[in-house]
């Protein structure tokens, strides 16, 4: 077996010879090459750019419908690994590929609110019977409806945010480093790594957490966070690479910058999220005596000036 071989099985590209040799592999006990595999699909999907802010990974046409089949595999298998055979479940899957926030109701009363370029997995089934559970990958705030008896479960790279009923706010790529910010506004969480450590959350605090790195518990500024729901970008005293990589997500864009020292320079500023993204890069350029050139259709260059 190897990773080709399960990249095929994953994407549906397999020969029916091939699939029943993976089906056969899978069932066969323990699979230490499957680990290793989910592990490096989730990182490719959360990996920050050295040196340069974090480009994110959007889902567009056929390479979105790829790449989402993948991550549902994936969340599959690391789900239900140990069972004996694999069983086909319906998955859903909520994607924005739109330029306003989206607000979907579930059947439990919960409601996801989704920024732009982010998206949701979840098994229908599971989530009307012992699980409410996600896998995102963006920006969301989710308002959960309460129910004792069946936690909600957020997985956002190697992290597990569980809830019973509350109000938070979870961001994957509004950092150049690739970290994962959950703001918790109302209620109460639990944030987890397995085998490293599980973090209590209370209303006003939020969790940074960049891969391999302790987790930092600091308060916000409930404006800064949820910024996107009132239809702004907001910057405090934020770094000039985290506020590109905060504009990538929200635009769908790469922004290109490879002055490390530019990148730690600070910026603060009020816009719409109506206004073009050429007059936002404008004028962070002048604060800091820069100037963005664009690439192509998706991809700016900053230049010293």
């Amino acid at each position: 077996m190897d990773k080709q071989l399960l990249e095929k099985y994953f994407k549906g590209q397999c020969t029916v010879q091939e699939a029943a040799t993976v089906d056969e592999w899978l069932t066969a006990g323990d699979t230490p090459l499957l680990d290793e595999f989910m592990a490096e699909k989730w990182e490719e999907a959360n990996a920050p750019v050295v040196m340069k802010p974090r480009v994110p990974k959007f889902w567009y046409g056929a390479a979105a419908a790829a790449m989402i089949g993948v991550i549902v595999s994936i969340a599959f298998f690391w789900q239900h690994r140990s069972a004996a055979r694999p069983v086909a479940l319906k998955w859903d899957t909520l994607y924005n590929s739109s330029d306003n926030i989206q607000m979907f109701t579930m059947e439990d009363g919960s409601e996801v609110w989704l920024n732009t370029h982010a998206a949701v997995i979840y098994q229908s089934k599971r989530y009307h019977g012992e699980a409410r559970e996600f896998w995102l990958q963006g920006e969301a705030y989710f308002k959960v409806a309460k129910d004792e008896r069946r936690p909600f479960l957020v997985h956002t790279g190697h992290l597990t945010t569980t809830v019973l009923g509350t109000v938070f706010n979870i961001a994957t790529s509004n950092m150049a480093d690739g970290s994962i910010q959950i703001s918790l506004l109302e209620g109460k969480v639990a944030v987890s790594k397995p085998d490293s450590f599980n973090e209590v959350l209370l209303p006003g605090q939020m969790l940074n957490y960049a891969d391999g790195k302790q987790p930092q518990l600091t308060n916000f500024e409930k404006n800064d966070v949820l910024d996107w729901k009132k239809g702004k970008i907001y910057f405090n005293h934020t770094q000039l690479a985290d506020a590109l990589a905060r504009l990538q997500q929200r635009y769908g864009c790469r922004i290109v910058l490879d002055d490390a020292v530019r990148g730690k320079k600070t910026i603060s500023g009020e816009f719409s999220r109506d206004m073009p993204l050429e007059k936002i890069l404008s004028a962070l350029g002048y604060v800091h005596n820069i100037s963005f050139v664009r690439m192509n259709d998706t991809t700016y260059q900053a230049h010293h000036k």
